[in-house]
C-alpha cells in the first residue's frame, strides 16, 4: 500500500506530456490471490495444484467527469507495451520489494496514461463526426470512503481433497448412463488493495470455496443432456460433508438416468409453472440481466461498424414503465449477510470502486425504478449504487417478493385450473434451467396430478416482457446461489479476480399463463457406437 499510495501521488503531480492533460482521476487496485485446486474423473485424479499470483491494474481518466477517455474502444496501440500492460493490467513481483514495486507500477502507469490521452484525442475526433443527444456524463463525483474488511483465509487439505475428488468421481462407475463426469474443487483466497486520487482506500480479502459435480450423456434420440452441482462456501467447512456431497453425485447420475428415459413434446401452448431451482434461474438468466446499467461503447476505426450492433439496454428507458405484476417487488442488498439462516454470496461492504453499497429497491409494485449502477452512469442515474464487480454492474443478494403470495399447495391449483380452462390435456412445471431456453427437468403435468418427465424442450418468445404476464407467485421465496459472470463490453476485461461474482437469489415459484414451447432444434451428433468400455465386460 505504501509503494501504491507513493506512487498515485507522483503520478498526479508529475504525469503530464507537453500540451496535453494531466489525469483528473487516477486508481490503483492489486489483487494477491492463491489457490487449491483438485479434479478427477472415473475414480482419477485429472488435476491437483496449487498457486499464487499477483495482478496490478491502473485506472487513468483524462479530461473531465463530463468527457474523458474511457466508454471507447480503439486497438490501435502500440504493442509491444500491450505484452507488458493490457487494460491497464500487469503482474506484479509477489516479494513485497517496495523499490521493485515502484518500479512496475510506474511503467504500467506510463504506458496506461499515454494510451489515455490518445484515446481521448481519437474519442473527440470521433464525436465530431457524430450528433449524440445522451449528454450523460462519462464518470460519477463520489464521496471518498475507507474501508476495511478481511475475512479469515481458507485452507485446503490438499491430500484429502484428492482422495475426496477420487471417491465422488469414482461413484460413476456405478452409472452406465452417464458418458462424462468429473468432480472438482476449489479453494482460493482473494485479498484485494485498492487506492485513488479522490482519497477512496480499502483493503478486502474475499475467500472462495467451490465444488463442482459436472456430468453429460444422450438420449437414444440423440439429445445432449447435461446437469451439475455447484455449491459456494467462504470456508471449508461451509461445504456439505463428504456422504452429503456423494448422495449429491448419485442424484446427478439418477437425473441423468431418468432424463435419458424421457419422453419428448413437439409443441405446446399454455401455461407454465416454474418451482424451485427454475423459478430463481430463470430470473437470473432471463430478467437480471437487463436490471444492470451498461452503456453502449464509441468505436472508432475498423470496429466503428460494430456500434451500430451494439444493442442499449432495454431497461434504460423503461424506468418508471411496469416490467413485472403489481404483486411482485425485487431488491438488490449486498448488506446482507445471511437471509433465513441461510449465509449470502453477495454480502460486501464496498464494490471494486470503494462505493459502499446498500439496498436497491428495483421494482417497486411491478414499477421498474432503477437499475444497479457503477461510477460509469447511465442515462437518467447520476450516482453509482456500489455495484461494479468484476468490472461491470452486477447483481449481489436478489430478493424477489410475491405481496399475497399462495402456498404451495394453492399455487399447484391454481396452475391445474388454468390448464382445465385453456382445454389442455396437461400443463408443464419446470424445475430445473440448463440455460436461458432450455429446461433441464421439465413435466408433463395432467388434472389427476400424474407427472411425465420430458427431455429436449426450449422455450419459445420467454423473454423479460413475459415476466409482465405472470399470474401468481408462491409466498415462500426458493433461495439460490450461481455464478454470474457480468456482461463485458468492448475492453472490457477481468484479471487476478475469480472471473465471476457468487449472487444469492431469494426467488418465489412463479405461473406464466401461456408459454410456448417447442422440441428442441439444430443438430446433434449420433449416440456412441459402441459401449462404454468399462460397461462392456470385454
Amino acid at each position: 500500500m505504501k509503494a501504491m499510495h507513493d506512487e498515485l501521488d507522483r503520478s498526479m503531480k508529475q504525469l503530464q506530456l507537453p500540451n496535453l492533460e494531466k489525469p483528473y482521476f487516477m486508481s490503483f487496485r492489486v489483487v494477491d490471490s492463491d489457490s487449491t485446486n483438485v479434479s478427477a474423473s472415473f475414480g482419477a485424479l485429472n488435476n491437483s495444484s496449487e498457486s499464487r499470483s499477483r495482478w496490478f491494474t491502473v485506472e487513468v481518466r483524462v479530461g473531465d467527469y463530463k468527457l474523458d477517455n474511457t466508454n471507447f474502444f480503439s486497438m490501435n496501440f502500440n504493442m509491444s507495451s500491450m505484452v507488458q500492460v493490457f487494460n491497464g493490467t500487469t503482474q506484479l513481483p509477489l516479494d513485497d520489494d517496495y523499490k521493485e514495486l515502484r518500479r512496475q507500477i510506474w511503467l504500467a502507469t506510463d504506458v496506461t496514461y499515454k494510451k489515455a490521452v490518445e484515446d481521448l484525442s481519437k474519442k473527440r475526433a470521433a464525436l465530431e463526426n457524430k450528433v449524440d443527444t445522451d449528454e450523460t456524463p462519462d464518470f460519477t463525483k463520489e464521496d471518498p470512503a475507507v474501508t476495511t474488511a478481511t475475512a479469515q483465509a481458507v485452507h485446503a487439505d490438499r491430500g484429502q481433497w484428492e482422495a475426496l475428488a477420487r471417491s465422488l468421481s469414482g461413484l460413476f462407475r456405478q452409472m452406465p448412463d452417464v458418458y462424462t463426469s468429473t468432480i472438482s474443487l476449489s479453494a482460493a483466497n482473494f485479498y484485494v488493495r485498492y487506492l485513488n486520487s479522490d482519497g477512496t482506500s480499502y483493503t478486502i480479502r474475499h475467500p472462495r470455496v467451490t465444488f463442482n459435480a459436472h456430468a453429460a450423456t444422450q438420449a437414444a434420440d440423440g439429445t445432449s443432456l447435461d446437469d451439475f452441482v455447484w455449491l459456494y462456501a467462504t470456508s471449508v467447512a461451509g461445504l456439505p460433508a463428504a456422504d452429503e456431497l456423494g448422495s449429491g453425485v448419485r442424484a446427478l447420475g439418477q437425473r441423468l438416468k431418468n432424463l435419458r428415459a424421457a419422453s419428448v413434446i413437439e409443441n405446446y401452448n399454455g401455461p407454465v409453472l416454474a418451482e424451485g431451482d427454475a423459478a430463481a434461474q430463470l430470473f437470473r438468466l432471463v430478467f437480471v440481466p437487463d436490471l444492470l446499467g451498461w452503456r453502449r461503447v464509441l468505436m472508432d476505426g475498423a470496429f466503428g461498424q460494430q456500434q451500430a450492433a451494439q444493442a442499449d439496454n432495454p431497461f434504460i428507458d423503461k424506468i418508471g414503465a411496469r416490467v413485472l405484476p403489481e404483486f411482485l417487488n425485487v431488491t438488490d442488498n449486498p448488506t446482507l449477510a445471511e437471509y433465513n439462516k441461510i449465509p449470502l454470496a453477495g454480502w460486501c461492504k464496498v464494490d471494486e470502486d470503494g462505493i459502499p453499497t446498500r439496498e436497491t429497491r428495483l421494482v417497486e409494485h411491478g414499477i421498474l425504478k432503477t437499475l444497479l449502477v457503477t461510477r460509469d452512469p447511465v442515462r437518467g442515474i447520476e450516482h453509482s449504487t456500489g455495484s461494479r464487480h468484476e468490472g461491470q454492474a452486477t447483481p449481489s443478494n436478489i430478493f424477489m417478493r410475491a405481496e399475497n403470495g399462495l402456498s404451495p399447495a394453492d399455487l399447484h391449483a391454481k396452475f391445474l385450473d388454468l390448464v382445465k380452462r385453456r382445454n389442455k390435456e396437461f400443463g408443464i412445471v419446470v424445475r430445473r434451467m440448463r440455460n436461458a431456453t432450455a429446461p433441464l427437468l421439465a413435466y408433463k403435468i395432467f388434472p389427476d396430478g400424474r407427472e411425465e418427465l420430458i427431455h429436449g424442450m426450449q422455450f419459445s418468445g420467454l423473454n423479460t416482457a413475459a415476466f409482465k404476464d405472470i399470474v401468481a407467485a408462491s409466498k415462500d421465496q426458493n433461495i439460490l446461489t450461481v455464478e454470474f459472470q457480468p456482461r463485458r463490453t468492448m475492453g472490457t476485461f477481468s484479471f487476478g479476480d475469480e472471473g465471476y461474482t457468487a449472487v444469492t437469489l431469494a426467488v418465489p415459484s412463479l405461473l406464466f399463463e401461456d408459454v410456448t414451447v417447442r422440441k428442441a432444434r439444430g443438430e446433434t451428433p449420433k449416440p456412441p457406437v459402441a459401449l462404454h468400455p468399462y460397461f462392456d465386460g470385454k
